[in-house]
């Protein structure tokens, strides 16, 4: 049996690691190697989550103020800003193609959250765009998520955008996503963020 000071050894070295993957993928927001910071943050957040099941004890959540010096806002899941992300090379120079949204969430509460149900929605004019919960590298689907426990960090990362080949491009994407609402809703209450236009052309990914 594992000893209290390993246990939380492990602990702190896993979450130093999500740290600094979300760091990896604020520092991407201005690069086009995008999808390397995802699954670097995949990675850090999927550790925190497992970790949190693993049967090696239940160490503290986080603290508040823990979740505002990495970016995330809001109680009791507190959520990180948008991210546009880019799957599809693009020409020198040219704006990066879209292919998903993403938003990361962490637990801030006391208390196991079950999400019931999380979705992008265009505002235009309604559409649902769905999304899976990533762990580890590896999504899956709202439904097959147990409670997430406090402390926990994941990642939403929505269905694809566009065309299977290459997503949508900026022009394209501003068309029909340039205002977005973010739904999730859980333990009998619902979250809604609003990102304006504004802040969607900031996030989108830089050539």
């Amino acid at each position: 049996m594992l000893s209290g000071a390993l246990v939380t050894a492990m602990t702190d070295g896993i979450f130093v690691i999500a740290a600094a993957a979300v760091l990896i993928v604020i520092a991407a927001s201005i690069s086009r190697y995008y999808v390397v910071a995802i699954i670097a943050a995949l990675v850090g957040g999927g550790s925190i989550a497992l970790d949190r099941y693993a049967d090696v004890g239940q160490p503290p959540p986080p603290a508040a103020g823990d979740s505002v010096r990495m970016g995330f806002h809001g109680s009791p899941v507190a959520w990180s800003r948008l991210y546009i992300n880019s799957a599809a090379a693009s020409q020198p120079g040219q704006p990066s193609n879209v292919s998903t949204l993403s938003i990361m969430g962490n637990n801030v509460s006391e208390r196991e959250i079950k999400l019931d149900e999380v979705y992008f929605l265009r505002d235009l004019d309604g559409t649902k765009l769905n999304v899976q919960i990533g762990w580890g590298g590896v999504r899956y689907k709202i439904r097959d998520i147990r409670p997430l426990p406090p402390g926990a960090l994941f990642f939403v990362v929505s269905d694809p955008l566009g065309r299977a080949d290459g997503g949508l491009s900026a022009s394209e994407f501003l068309k029909t996503w340039a205002t977005i609402s973010f739904v999730a809703k859980y333990n009998g209450t619902t979250q809604t963020i609003e990102f304006d236009r504004q802040t969607v052309e900031a996030a989108l990914p830089k050539p």
